[in-house]
């Protein structure tokens, strides 16, 4: 799964943001940020009608048949073996595909029952990437957009950590997977498989991501 992760140069994820979205794209204002969290809001693309913009959502899918005041499921991820034709997750995948952008995630390594052990993981030298992500529209008077990130197999490196790994995108697969275009499965399945191990490093950090309320520079330094 993805349950948290890091954009900590917003000069350098808005370059990645307008190298895919194109110069003209409306941006929000990317604020740097050492260990987002579920609920909060965060900055999404998303591409409408040829219209790209840059636009706050809040992290936790809402399914679109849900109206009420306080929904009961929110998954923050959706497993991409499944999203394609699961009911909950099936329209957006096919009509509201979206990009996270960030620079790293983390991920905590069981040791055993009681003890995790967190690791920040990142492209190397920390290039920013994106998130295949799916998301639903605000419902006005009752909640802002909502997002969920999908998930797929680890490569050779995460998968010494954890057994799943958020889908990572950039470039032209990045511009693939953004938009309101039917997606054939074959073209789906293809966007969504683990991003390159010899592409991607990974270090421990300290317990000081388990809480969200730890937003210092400090959650994702290497730990001795």
């Amino acid at each position: 799964m993805c349950g948290r992760y890091r954009f900590k140069d917003p000069k350098l994820i808005a370059e990645a943001v307008r190298a895919v979205l194109g110069g003209d794209a409306t941006m929000s204002e990317f604020l740097q940020r050492w260990n987002v969290a579920p609920s909060q809001l965060l900055p999404v693309a998303q591409a409408h009608e040829g219209t790209s913009r840059v636009e706050s959502m809040r992290w936790g899918l809402v399914p679109f048949w849900d109206k009420s005041e306080k929904p009961k499921i929110a998954p923050i991820n959706a497993r991409s073996e499944e999203a394609f034709a699961k009911p909950m997750f099936r329209q957006s995948v096919q009509r509201r595909r979206c990009l996270v952008p960030a620079d790293a995630f983390y991920e905590w390594k069981r040791l055993d029952e009681k003890t995790k052990m967190p690791f920040c993981i990142a492209r190397r030298n920390e290039r920013p990437f994106f998130f295949a992500g799916i998301f639903e529209p605000a419902v006005a008077g009752l909640r802002p957009a909502t997002f969920a990130i999908l998930t797929t197999t680890p490569n050779e490196l995460v998968a010494r950590i954890h057994d799943r790994m958020p889908v990572m995108l950039d470039g032209e697969p990045a511009r693939a997977w953004l938009g309101d275009a039917a997606l054939s499965e074959g073209d789906y399945r293809a966007l969504c498989l683990s991003y390159p191990a010899e592409d991607m490093v990974a270090w421990e950090v300290s317990t000081l991501v388990n809480n969200p309320r730890n937003e210092v520079p400090a959650v994702s330094e290497p730990v001795a």
